[in-house]
């Protein structure tokens, strides 16, 4: 390699990353600092744990594409995807934590072999676009990547897994629109546990898709914000039996505006999935039997909170009490029908020994509902502003209102504001003082001159006069 251009962006300026099909891709030679690294896009939090992680030890950005045909470990600060990614038959492609896998354009991650990518709630891993401002829920192929794909990969290889991951802005499109993040055909041998599955699309199974008996275990997921052209806001089942347990399955929405399509959220044909311990919420459809679960038998669906009711053992219907802001905003508010209520014999389920936001799975004695405990490790501590003030909403999500719920700790002029994603007033809810204690406030999604505003995330601010407010994140779904 001595005496050949390794083809760096921009050495002049201090970028001394290899362009895609550099001579110097996979030899080594990215080991720069990770606190000069650009931050990943649109999100602070992830460029403060690169920060963090430059502090202890620095780790290289590599750039990867085409088949990887002996057992590769991928530990970066940031991997970038420049081209599609097959792992092969009987080799196993490991991601440490804290990865931040970066596709930089419609490229796929297709297993047959087998993945372990095992982050931590501290250290996720996290798969994604370079390009998320770019990122629209449609059918171009910009600002997103094409999913990690398991075409009847070999059950001679050991299971692959995929734990606090985070799976987000990835499309099926074309001639495989089957499941915006996850597609597994012809195979079982998948856990996936303790991850987000948020903000991708599909035709069929907005966040996964299973077909062919594939029986994959879904544990402990958040699967939040997906979209589907066709059926299977969140899941689309064809011939298949994956087990979902304890996953918290929210805000995710079929745009098919043919009401007599039957849909769900899980959609099932002839399949049978095994659904326990689940939170359905403000999930959405036209189909004009409103349906969470299309064609889930009763036997195999129990102990879950469903939205609009469902037959099986244990089934509930109730508002679950979600915090609504903070990290973790579908935490479980104290007092919540979803503590203590899933299943009561958790022996095979696979449950990880802490939830999603890292608390112990197990709080009270019985498992909650969900992917959160609630109880007393909720991350309620979370919620207090430096001022003292508690700030929370429910229903959250909701369709056509909800209720803000603020707490100041003494009496004290108080402003209620709605704010939309890009930071403009909406909605002035309460402008005066208010006495000490809980206070509820209603907002029916709609602006100062009384329109119906659109579905999307909001936030509610709650300023007392301090230098920091309090702030809480809804989601609204018409």
């Amino acid at each position: 390699m001595v005496g050949i251009d390794p083809q760096l962006i921009d050495p002049k300026h201090g970028d001394f990353r290899p362009e895609p099909g550099s001579p110097a891709t996979a030899y080594g030679c990215q080991t720069f600092p990770s606190g000069g690294l650009r931050p990943p896009a649109g999100d602070a939090a992830a460029a403060l744990r690169t920060l963090a992680r430059g502090v202890s030890r620095a780790r290289a950005s590599i750039a990867v594409s085409g088949a990887i045909v002996t057992d590769t470990l991928w530990d970066a600060d940031t991997v970038r995807v420049v081209g599609n990614v097959d792992v092969e038959n009987g080799v196993t492609l490991e991601v440490a934590p804290g990865t931040w896998v970066e596709f930089e354009d419609f490229y796929s991650l297709t297993v047959h072999g087998r993945i372990l990518a095992v982050g931590t709630a501290e250290d996720a891993i996290v798969f994604t676009t370079d390009e998320p401002e770019a990122f629209a829920v449609d059918t171009t192929a910009v600002g997103c990547w094409n999913g990690i794909r398991f075409p009847w990969t070999s059950s001679m290889n050991q299971e692959s897994r995929l734990e606090h991951c985070v799976l987000e802005y990835s499309k099926g499109l074309g001639d495989e629109p089957f499941g915006g993040a996850l597609s597994v055909v012809g195979f079982s041998k998948l856990l996936v546990r303790n991850s987000t599955i948020r903000s991708n699309v599909a035709g069929y199974g907005g966040a996964v898709f299973c077909s062919h008996h594939a029986a994959p275990v879904l544990v402990g997921n958040l699967i939040e914000g997906n979209s589907a052209f066709v059926a299977g806001a969140a899941i689309y089942d064809l011939y298949a039996y994956p087990d979902v347990t304890n996953c918290t399955i929210v805000s995710n929405v079929v745009l098919n505006d043919e009401q007599f399509d039957a849909t769900g959220t899980i959609h099932n044909h002839i399949s049978k999935p095994r659904v326990t311990g689940s939170v359905f919420r403000a999930n959405s459809n036209v189909y004009f039997i409103p349906t969470e679960l299309l064609e889930s038998k009763a036997f195999y669906t129990t102990f879950s909170d469903v939205e609009g009711g469902h037959d099986g053992e244990g089934n509930v219907d109730e508002d679950p009490l979600f915090i609504g802001s903070g990290d973790h905003p579908y935490a479980l508010w104290p007092g919540s029908p979803c503590v203590d209520a899933g299943a009561p014999d958790t022996l095979g389920r696979r449950l990880p020994p802490v939830d999603l936001g890292g608390r112990p799975r197990l709080d009270g004695g019985r498992v909650d509902m969900g992917s959160y405990e609630g109880s007393d490790g909720t991350g309620i501590e979370e919620e207090l502003a430096p001022d003292g003030m508690l700030v929370r909403a429910r229903p959250n999500p909701f369709r056509h209102g909800t209720t803000i719920i603020c707490t100041p700790p003494e009496r004290t002029h108080v402003t209620v504001r709605v704010y939309d994603v890009a930071g403009r007033t909406v909605r002035t809810l309460h402008d005066g003082a208010l006495d000490a204690g809980p206070h509820e406030i209603g907002w029916d999604g709609t602006d100062e001159e009384g329109r119906t505003l659109p579905s999307g995330v909001y936030f509610v601010k709650v300023d007392s006069g301090s230098r920091d407010a309090s702030t809480a994140k809804l989601v609204l779904l018409r």
